[in-house]
């Protein structure tokens, strides 16, 4: 696999995934989102320091698009962050969430070293996240699925 930062050209990339009915059914905002506030949405996002966002494809050559992982924090000092991931429905169910979370935190610890925790805010009825981050180290710490791994 493949990660690097998303860009200004990747926005209908992310747009797409973002309204693939399977990830707006697992998002705590079900709706759809409409093309234009993605659009003020992904400008401000890409030069936000307190969001790192990647897209990871199969290889180098950016031909399959696997999907998106995104870390926020509330401010720079902060010790904590969010993870917020989608993968595409090519790559949904071939074991490879695990793999894609393990890029996005070496990414993570690269730019954000003080960094002490990851949190997953996941709901109820996603079964295949809960477990996903379970296998992953998170630990759970609320009755909302909001999991954490110290690194």
């Amino acid at each position: 696999m493949f990660i690097r930062n998303v860009r200004d050209a990747d926005c209908k990339l992310v747009y797409s995934l973002s309204n693939d009915p399977i990830v707006r059914m697992n998002s705590f905002n079900q709706n759809q989102i409409e093309y234009g506030n993605h659009c003020k949405w992904f400008s401000k996002i890409l030069t936000d320091k307190n969001t790192l966002f990647f897209i990871v494809f199969s290889d180098e050559t950016e031909e399959e698009f696997i999907g998106q992982i995104r870390f926020n924090r509330k401010s720079e000092d902060s010790l904590d962050c969010v993870i917020s991931l989608s993968i595409t429905e090519a790559f949904r169910g071939k074991h490879i969430a695990s793999l894609f979370i393990e890029l996005g935190i070496e990414e993570l610890k690269k730019k954000w070293i003080g960094i002490k925790s990851i949190i997953a805010e996941v709901k109820d009825e996603n079964i295949a996240s809960n477990k996903l981050f379970i296998k992953e180290g998170f630990q759970l710490i609320s009755t909302v699925n909001t999991y954490a791994l110290i690194v």
